[in-house]
């Protein structure tokens, strides 16, 4: 099943992100850290978008407005 995968690693490089495109059932990568430049190629060649940079506080806002 088609899934988003969420990191909370300070950066992904291309032997993380070649075992993440080889899971096949990736289409997207969101991090609080930083995604390598050639990891960001290995993504964009395999169709999966990614988001680099994300403050771990929106997603504790998006929790917080889910549960109530």
């Amino acid at each position: 099943m088609p899934h988003i995968e969420i990191k909370t690693k300070k950066n992904i490089y291309p032997g993380e992100a070649q075992k993440i495109i080889d899971k096949q059932t990736v289409v997207g990568v969101i991090t609080t850290g930083t995604i390598s430049p050639d990891a960001k190629k290995r993504f964009d060649e395999a169709g999966i978008a990614w988001a680099e940079k994300v403050p771990e506080t929106e997603f504790r806002e998006s929790e917080a407005k889910e549960e109530g």
